[in-house]
């Protein structure tokens, strides 16, 4: 019995020792996005269809998308033609980890249906799951683009 009290008491400094439980995520954590199968291959022009519209990933700046500060020009499209003066909202999120970014992307309308978002930060290696949503009165469409950034 007081073996096993020994070994309990052991494992928890241990535990405490090396944080063990912690929320914090760890931006050097070490990432293969060779192995991960739920991220998207960036392309430039790639498109992913909302309800309503079409939203194209149009360039990226690092190209593919990189850790830290990244800068996209996103189109939205309803039958090919450019969706001008929409309301966006980008929100980037990591599904593995429960948390997105502490820095909002601005969106700067260019006119024609382009857009820019800067800066998208994905702050940390794993998956991003970048969430476009396109807003014009009532009626709302979104998007998610999800990459993988390397650790």
């Amino acid at each position: 019995m007081l073996l096993s009290r020994s070994f309990t008491v052991i494992g928890l400094g241990l535990c405490l020792a090396t944080a063990c439980g912690s929320d914090e995520p760890d931006p050097d954590e070490e990432v293969n996005c060779a192995e991960e199968t739920r991220d998207d291959e960036f392309v430039a022009g790639m498109s992913k269809a909302g309800d309503l519209w079409t939203f194209r990933l149009m360039d990226a700046t690092p190209a593919p998308p990189d850790k830290g500060d990244n800068s996209w020009s996103v189109r939205v499209e309803q039958e090919e033609a450019g969706l001008e003066g929409l309301n966006l909202t980008v929100t980037p999120f990591m599904p593995d980890h429960g948390h997105g970014t502490p820095i909002d992307p601005q969106v700067t309308d260019e006119g024609g249906g382009d857009y820019r978002l800067a800066p998208v930060n994905m702050w940390m290696p794993g998956l991003w799951q970048v969430t476009v949503e396109a807003q014009d009165g009532d009626q709302l469409d979104s998007a998610v683009f999800a990459f993988c950034i390397q650790g």
